[in-house]
């Protein structure tokens, strides 16, 4: 199994009002994954901005000014053409792997820092 890796550039970007703006998000060691953008606003909670889930697949293709590509299976590019000062936010990118299906069971493989806990009598 390979190790997995998500890259967002650039970490922090100041812009001005009416300038553009691209952020880049990168996942490596998987192929096909899902990938979303998110926004948060001071105080606020995080709002799905774009999910895709393959190359030529992304919902929606634009929100508000912003719209979404993605060039290469695990690229996603989060792109304004004229920012405005609503957009002021913390935008993560997030991906997840596409689940394999077995007639109706999904398969999926649990990340070794959150093992299953048995759940207490007490509970």
């Amino acid at each position: 199994v390979r190790a997995q890796t998500i890259h967002q550039w650039p970490p922090t970007k100041v812009q001005r009002v009416g300038s553009p703006l691209s952020l880049e998000c990168t996942v490596k060691g998987t192929s096909n994954p899902e990938l979303y953008w998110y926004r948060q606003e001071a105080g606020g909670s995080l709002q799905l901005l774009f999910s895709s889930f393959g190359a030529d697949q992304i919902d929606p293709k634009e929100f508000q000014n912003f719209e979404a590509s993605r060039p290469q299976d695990g690229q996603f590019i989060l792109s304004s053409k004229k920012l405005q000062l609503n957009n002021s936010g913390f935008y993560l990118c997030a991906w997840s792997l596409t689940l394999s299906w077995v007639g109706q069971t999904s398969v999926q493989k649990l990340h070794p820092q959150y093992p299953f806990q048995k759940p207490s009598l007490r509970d």
